[in-house]
């Protein structure tokens, strides 16, 4: 009883909002922030890095240059990575791409990732099917990647393109991607959206807009999590940024999925007993019916319809799981806005007077290792010690919050009636 209890009560509970404004509009475009794959670099540059949980003021330094890294920490080397890198740019041109630019990979570029690939398929061919300490040993033997390969992989899956100013108060934005897997097929996604639009004839009306949405989700135990949250994150965040202005506005939502996030935003704001900026309180609540929807509402869904047919697809994101950050992005305000659940890491790299570059953290990691997280939740179970054992969640998951990982959060007879065909 007390693993059910627990896993009845590991809940999302709206993940980490995290907000950063800038104080300086007139900066020149920046260039590239190196930032350490672990974001271990923290710093203080210029401008004002605030939180509903905490307060950072930041020392002044007029005319800095500032960029906005998402990385998922990790080791290069045995980790997947995904991030952005975000480029304030004033003076982009109009008519700039506002969608993913891929440089055409060179012929070496190609045949050193050819060669990899053939490289894989060997060791995969001379160690499947042994025993783990043959394996082992085996594992041992293998050839290093030339330094060609793996720079060639690192390059693989970068892109770059620009976001034109919708307006002239407001900034471009050069934004830079990259992805490096960690396994086949990757578990991490990126996805990014224009918010304020809702239909394809508002986006050929209006190519740009003042707010984006960026977003890291950081996959494990399968990739149907990460990918749903790629696909579907963005359009509930625009409907909650609608029904939250809406709410302000004293107007009712009409769609079905807006009638739900009414009311989840509205028991988020008398739960909390604090008052919320409107960007925050979006995001809050998209983290927590998206959560939602892929564990419960898709083990709803599956006992309706009763089809075998249909269990991968309805229940497979909710047996995965997934990190998230995502950052709102409003050129017009020059605001940030991060919302997290997990331990993927947001950074703000700042450029001081002197050229340095300082890395400012815009979220923390949300596990065992994290006090607060410990106590929070020592705190919401009682009794029960072993909840974070070897610093993870009843010894196995590390994220104390994360979308999907049904195993946490489904009743105890839905898990007995349904994992053993899972």
């Amino acid at each position: 009883m007390a693993a059910n209890s627990i896993r009845k009560r590991q809940t999302l509970r709206g993940g980490e909002q995290r907000r950063y404004q800038s104080s300086d509009s007139k900066s020149s475009s920046g260039s590239e922030i190196k930032a350490s794959s672990d974001g271990s670099n923290k710093s203080s540059g210029s401008g004002k890095l605030s939180t509903k949980e905490a307060n950072t003021e930041a020392s002044s330094a007029g005319g800095t240059r500032r960029s906005l890294t998402f990385a998922i920490g990790g080791v290069l080397t045995l980790l997947g990575v995904a991030g952005y890198t975000f480029f304030r740019q004033p003076t982009v041109d109009i008519h700039s791409a506002a969608t993913p630019s891929t440089s055409i990979l060179s012929s070496p570029t190609q045949t050193a990732l050819e060669s990899v690939s053939t490289k894989r398929i060997e060791a995969k061919k001379k160690l499947d099917g042994l025993p783990s300490k043959e394996r082992r040993e085996e594992a041992k033997k293998l050839g290093m990647l030339t330094e060609e390969e793996v720079d060639a992989i690192l390059h693989a899956k970068e892109n770059s393109w620009h976001l034109a100013p919708s307006s002239s108060n407001a900034l471009g934005l050069r934004v830079d991607t990259n992805q490096v897997s960690s396994n086949d097929p990757i578990e991490d996604y990126l996805a990014w959206s224009p918010l304020g639009i809702f239909s394809e004839v508002e986006a050929d009306k209006s190519p740009s807009v003042p707010r984006y949405m960026f977003s890291v989700f950081d996959g494990h135990a399968g990739y149907m999590c990460a990918e749903q949250l790629s696909l579907r994150l963005a359009p509930m965040l625009n409907e909650s940024l609608d029904v939250v202005s809406k709410l302000v506005n004293q107007e009712s939502s009409t769609s079905e999925i807006g009638k739900e996030l009414v009311s989840t935003v509205k028991q988020l704001k008398r739960d909390s007993g604090i008052e919320w900026d409107q960007i925050p309180l979006a995001l809050t609540a998209t983290f927590i019916r998206m959560d939602y929807e892929l564990v419960h509402g898709a083990l709803a869904e599956f006992r309706k319809l009763q089809k075998m047919s249909t269990i991968d697809k309805l229940l497979g994101p909710a047996v995965s799981g997934s990190c998230g950050i995502v950052a709102v992005v409003d050129t017009e305000a020059k605001e940030v806005v991060v919302g997290n659940t997990g331990d993927s890491r947001a950074l703000l790299g700042v450029r001081l007077k002197d050229g340095r570059w300082k890395a400012v953290r815009l979220s923390e990691d949300q596990t065992g290792s994290n006090q607060k997280e410990l106590e929070r939740m020592m705190r919401e179970h009682p009794g029960e010690p072993s909840v974070i054992s070897r610093g993870r969640v009843l010894g196995a998951l590390m994220p104390t919050r994360a979308f999907g990982d049904c195993r946490y959060k489904w009743p105890l007879e839905a898990q007995q009636d349904l994992f053993p065909v899972l």
